[in-house]
């Protein structure tokens, strides 16, 4: 095969054809099959070396498809002014376990690639295009010398289409710049954490790199085992409380959320249940400062605040239900209808498989076992398989109040695991990923 100079592409599975007629229409040996597809599929490119570093595009019938692309670009001789390089990028996963990219980079000769010298990035749609830019590793910078490894798909197959890598002046400062250079500080705060961990800092050099954030303490629900609204007097001072402040928020959100990866809605009450104004704005600094949030919730407001442009913003979305049918709901669910949040879910889950985002937002779902609910369990497991969920958290009662002592299970072993085994053996095979008790002694 006659590669042009510049780039380098490394097929760790193969090329299908679109079709089982063109499979046999092609009939060739494997070998021969791959390396005539390639040619076909593949041309590369490069153009005014100042500027661009290479150009891929794929043609023909066929897609390629591989557990790992990876894209290697000859060597680089920067210059003084190059303070970015910048891509054209499509992706579509196989799946939608999709998590991020990386820039795998070296700044000499000697230098092999690995972990410690890469760059990751996330990309938002499935094919579409999308350009990329990067800030040039202060390494790279002061060596004069660049070669790189670009893996879209680093951990899952799929179909990528790169094109019009480029070298962008250090002066530039666009949205693109700004966003790169947003990229480069969440990467040093997220190394930061963890040689923080290794060694135990009390002290620490760096930001946080995930936020928990109460919104509210409000609740419109109930919830007869909940610390904070379980009780009448409880709830009424919890709903009182003011909700957060709009200009805190701002404060908080200039100064942290640059380097943040993520934000964990959590707290005392329902995190959705706030002004339109406090949500909307949150969203904003979301999306300017490119971090993800978490939720917990009860499912009321799914509609309501889960939009189309809200939903690339979503990491996480996690639904309570403590009961499968409508009256074991409403009794621990405090007084709430167990068909408007089953709706709501299917809203979101809707959403979530119609938008083409290249990590669909994960859905997960809550219980906490109590013996007025524990024969539901295995029912409530038929229930959420089919909003294909991606996470169950499962949890004993904690009781707060002596009121509580005879929901829990502690005293019925035997009870407990009968309906625990049933549910397991219902989750075998699924692919959720469980957080769940073992069985009682």
């Amino acid at each position: 095969m006659n590669w042009q100079r510049g780039l380098i592409i490394e097929l760790h599975l193969g090329i299908f054809a679109d079709t089982e007629r063109q499979k046999k229409k092609a009939g060739l040996d494997p070998m021969t099959n791959l390396r005539r597809l390639i040619e076909a599929y593949i041309r590369t490119k490069i153009t005014n070396r100042s500027n661009y570093l290479a150009e891929i595009a794929y043609s023909g019938p066929g897609h390629l498809e591989a557990a790992s692309v990876s894209i290697f670009f000859e060597p680089i001789r920067l210059e003084e002014q190059h303070g970015f390089v910048e891509f054209d990028v499509t992706i579509d996963p196989d799946d939608y376990s999709y998590d991020y990219s990386k820039l795998y980079y070296c700044s000499n000769p000697e230098e092999n690639f690995s972990e410690e010298r890469a760059i990751c990035f996330k990309l938002r749609q499935r094919r579409t295009p999308e350009t990329v830019r990067l800030v040039i590793p202060t390494a790279c910078s002061l060596s004069a010398y660049l070669r790189m490894r670009l893996d879209l798909l680093p951990y899952t197959g799929g179909h990528v289409l790169s094109s019009s890598a480029r070298l962008v002046n250090a002066n530039c400062d666009d949205e693109l710049s700004r966003k790169a250079k947003l990229i480069l500080q969440k990467e040093w705060v997220r190394a930061e954490v963890l040689q923080s961990e290794a060694a135990c800092r009390t002290t620490l050099p760096h930001y946080p790199e995930s936020l928990s954030l109460e919104l509210t303490a409000g609740c419109n629900l109930t919830c007869s085992h909940c610390s904070s609204h379980g009780d009448a007097a409880e709830h009424e001072l919890n709903i009182r409380r003011p909700s957060f402040n709009l200009d805190m928020l701002d404060r908080l959100a200039h100064e942290l959320f640059p380097h943040l990866t993520m934000v964990n809605l959590v707290g005392r009450g329902e995190p959705m249940m706030v002004p339109d104004q406090l949500w909307n704005r949150l969203a904003e600094h979301l999306d300017r400062y490119h971090v993800l949030m978490t939720c917990v919730t009860n499912g009321y407001f799914l509609r309501r605040r889960l939009t189309e442009k809200v939903l690339p913003l979503v990491d996480t979305i996690t639904v309570s239900i403590d009961g499968a049918t409508e009256d074991v709901f409403a009794q621990n669910r405090g007084n709430g209808r167990l068909s408007v949040v089953l709706d709501n879910v299917k809203y979101f889950n809707d959403l979530r498989h119609k938008l083409p985002l290249a990590r669909r937002p994960r859905l997960g779902f809550s219980w906490t076992l109590k013996r007025n609910n524990i024969h539901e369990f295995p029912e409530f497991i038929r229930l959420i398989k089919r909003f294909d969920p991606t996470l169950l958290y499962v949890r004993h009662l904690f009781v707060f109040r002596e009121k509580d002592q005879e929901q829990s299970l502690l005293g019925q072993p035997d009870l407990t695991n009968r309906y625990l085994r049933e549910a397991y053996a219902l989750l075998e095979g699924s692919g959720i990923k469980l957080d769940v008790p073992p069985l009682m002694k």
